[in-house]
Order: structure tokens, then C-alpha cells, then sequence
């Protein structure tokens, strides 16, 4: 797609000049690397009903049914690797003393890219919680021998993701309002999300307040692109390697 130049440059000087950046990622970023997004055309929710493997009760009714499902998607996804986009974050990061990347994504392409300031608002699909001693443990075991996983105490293990019907980490809202609070942002970069949470679109609005320069990343108009202050209309593989050098 054709990007101003001039938007270019206005993004790509405000990011070196910035002593503080926020970064939302969505399922745009990771499609580039071939992870299948969820509510596009064609996507996971059109294929398979979200209500029967991605709700507490699906869980409670059919476990080994609800991990079948996430065994196939932890197979795929540990086909895929960070793009350019992911990498370009990486090298920012590293030059950036405060900098957070806030991503909807379960992936950890961001991870495998280099970054390590990052969080998981919907959680990770390569951990698992206890249901019953509640403790949280990485599984990157791939595929998972034994459906349904269980825990050294003997208790069913889920996926440790936020599924319809629950409440996003009230601890990971914290640490988002405190970094926003501590560093205000001079840089905001929204990218490959539609921005379709009211706490994505809450967030974005909190950084206008500090006078964050409010950038979206996208092919697409989005919930969030009437507010933005420059809408870069392409992919963030494209665009990210532009504006970090």
C-alpha cells in the first residue's frame, strides 16, 4: 500500500526521539507469520464454535474435547517464527529504556524475536494453570502426549488463556496503568488490532491524555483509527522496518 513519506519520517523521528514508547499488538502482527487469526474472514471463530472450546464451562464439560483443540493450535503455531515486524520491536526495545509491549496475542513471537518487556493481556497458550493448586507453570510440549495434561498434584491442567465469560489479569491492568503512569509515552504504536476491547481503546485514549503522538499500524480502518494522529495503512512487516532502524 502506498504510505505517505512524509508520515514516514514524522513516526520514524518521534520513536528516536522518544524516551518512552507503548506498543498494542493484535492478531494482525502474527498473521504476517502465518498464525490464523480469530474473527477475520475465514478465521478460527468461523471454523469452529468459540463456545464449545474457549468458555470455563466447555471446559468443565468436555476438557480433553477443549485441549484437542489447543494441542492442534500449539502444534501450529510452533511452525511459525517472528516476522520483521516482531524484530523491528525487539531492536527498539533495546534501545529503549522504557518501552512496554501490551499484545491480545498468545503467541510468543515477541519473546522469540528478542523482546522481553512484554504483556500477555489474554494470557500465554504455552502455559498452564492447575485447577486445582492454582499454580501457573511455561509447558512448551508439543504435541501434549496426554489429553487432558494434569498437574504433580493429580489435577487437571487448562490452558492458562482468557476465554469468553472471564476477566483480563486485574495484576496485568496494573502493570500497564503503572508503567503509562510512571513513563508517560511520547510514542504510542497500535498495530494489527481491531481494536474491538473497550480496554485497548481505553488505554489508547489514556496515552492522548499525556499527549502520547498516537500512531495505528494497519491495512484496515479500525474502532481506534478516528482517534489515531497518523493511520500507516499497511502491513506492520512493511511498516516497522521503516520506522525503526
Amino acid at each position: 500500500m502506498n504510505v505517505p513519506s512524509e508520515d514516514l519520517e514524522r513516526v520514524k523521528q518521534a520513536l528516536e526521539e522518544a524516551t518512552s514508547v507503548f506498543v498494542i499488538t493484535g492478531a494482525g502482527i502474527s498473521a504476517e507469520s502465518g498464525v490464523p487469526t480469530f474473527r477475520t474472514a475465514g478465521g478460527i471463530w468461523q471454523q469452529v464454535d468459540p463456545m464449545k472450546v474457549a468458555t470455563p464451562e466447555a471446559f468443565a464439560a468436555n476438557p480433553k474435547k477443549v485441549w484437542e483443540f489447543y494441542n492442534d493450535r500449539r502444534v501450529r503455531l510452533k511452525q511459525c517464527a517472528p516476522n520483521p515486524g516482531h524484530e523491528a520491536l525487539a531492536r527498539l526495545e533495546r534501545r529503549k529504556e522504557n518501552m512496554l509491549i501490551l499484545t491480545q496475542n498468545v503467541d510468543s513471537l515477541h519473546e522469540d524475536a528478542g523482546s522481553e518487556r512484554v504483556i500477555h493481556i489474554h494470557g500465554s497458550i504455552w502455559e498452564v494453570r492447575c485447577m486445582g493448586c492454582r499454580k501457573v507453570t511455561i509447558h512448551r510440549e508439543t504435541p501434549i502426549p496426554e489429553l487432558p495434561p494434569h498437574c504433580a498434584c493429580g489435577a487437571i491442567l487448562r490452558p492458562n488463556v482468557v476465554w469468553f465469560g472471564e476477566t483480563i489479569s486485574p495484576i496485568q491492568c496494573t502493570l500497564v496503568e503503572r508503567f503509562l503512569e510512571q513513563h508517560p509515552p511520547q510514542v504510542t504504536l497500535v498495530i494489527g488490532t481491531e481494536a474491538s476491547f473497550g480496554y485497548i481503546i481505553s488505554w489508547a485514549e489514556e496515552t492522548k491524555r499525556s499527549d502520547s503522538l498516537l500512531v495505528e499500524i494497519n491495512p484496515g480502518v479500525t474502532d481506534l483509527s478516528g482517534m489515531a494522529d497518523i493511520c500507516l495503512r499497511s502491513s506492520s512487516g512493511e511498516i516497522l522496518p521503516k520506522i525503526i532502524s
